[in-house]
This record gives C-alpha cells, structure tokens and sequence, in this order.
C-alpha cells in the first residue's frame, strides 16, 4: 500500500518534471533572441529528465545501478548549458547550497544516497538560474531564493524528520513553478519590446 509519504513525494516529483520544463522552455526563448543558433537550452531538457531518474528511484524499486549514470550525468548537462550560454551567472549562495546539500551525505550511510544528491544539486542549479540571469527582476530573485532555500531545507527533513519533508519539499517546488511561470510573462513582454529593453544580458 502506498504511504502518504510516498504520494506527496510522488506528486511532488510530477511537480518537479513542470518546473524543469519551464525552466527549459524560458532558457529556449531567451537563447533565441540573444544566442540565434545555439540549442544549449537542450542540454537542461536532457540533462533534467536524466535528473528525475533520480527521485524516480526513491519512489519506486528500481534497480539502482542501471540508472546511476544518468543521475550523475543530468547536472552535468545542466551546469554545461548554464555556464556555456553565458546568460547565466553562478552565486555564492548557489555554490553555499550545494554545500550544505553535499554535506548531508555524512548522516547517510547507504551509499546509493551520494548518487540521489546529484539529482538535488541539479534541482538547485536550476531553481538557482533564475536568480542568475543578471537581469530578473529583484522581486523574482527573492522568490528564487526562498523556493532553492527550501530545497536545501527539504533534503535535511528528509533525513531527520521525514514525515514533515513532503511538505517542504511541495512549497519549494510550487513557488518555483510560480516564478517560472510569472518570468515567462516577463520574458515575452521585455523581449518582444521594439524598445529592446532586455531582460537576460549582460
């Protein structure tokens, strides 16, 4: 029988594959207008799905070594596109988070946990891109900023105190999903302005 647990971790991770194709479809517009011919954007679509293998995995028993490969080569793609189109930049706080992140692996002892933190830190680098293009809009930022502390808090409750973790875990997501959505009305007002006041440059 399926646990509250896992169908609020279930719905979550459904929520999570929303929020990875906005992100792409909002990278696709803005490398369009800026980057003409370039598809790096691509690589945060391939780069996401090889990503939710990962929670895939803690839902449901799926045999762990087929599928680690692809969850550690997802953030890899993703951190390939952000960096290569040059529309976004890194942030001590993003690089703060993985930290945090990476250091729970110390409390875990299952070995396959180390493999799951990939798929957190690619989560994090894409929640964190908003924050990185240079300019969002501040009010945007700050949204991006609560949803990836979230994260960082979810991945902790979900070791200590998991009955309460799903929750968390569902706000991080959702306001996420809420910025992306907001920015995609930003991102068509600003670059479709004949004024060309643009949104992401540098």
């Amino acid at each position: 029988m399926i646990s509250v647990y896992q169908t609020l971790m279930s719905l979550c991770g459904v929520l999570t594959l929303v929020g990875i194709f906005l992100t792409w479809n909002l990278s696709r517009k803005i490398e369009n207008f800026f980057l003409g011919h370039r598809r790096l954007s691509w690589y945060i679509l391939f780069g996401g799905i090889l990503t939710s293998l990962g929670f895939i995995a803690t839902m449901f028993d799926v045999h762990r070594g087929i599928i680690t490969i692809a969850i550690l080569l997802g953030p890899v793609l993703i951190a390939y596109s952000l960096s290569e189109s040059g529309l976004v930049r890194a942030t001590w706080t993003m690089f703060l988070q993985v930290s945090i992140v990476a250091g729970s692996a110390i409390f875990v002892r299952e070995s396959f946990y180390t493999v799951e933190l990939a798929s957190s830190v690619a989560i994090l680098l894409l929640i964190n891109a908003i924050s990185g293009y240079v300019r969002t809009p501040e009010e945007y930022k700050r949204l991006a900023g609560i949803s990836s502390w979230a994260f960082v808090v979810f991945i902790w409750l979900n070791i200590f105190a998991p009955e309460i973790a799903p929750a968390v875990y569902f706000f991080s997501i959702s306001l996420w999903i809420y910025t992306l959505v907001r920015l995609h009305y930003v991102a068509a007002e600003r670059l479709g302005n004949s004024t060309m006041r643009l949104l992401y440059s540098s």
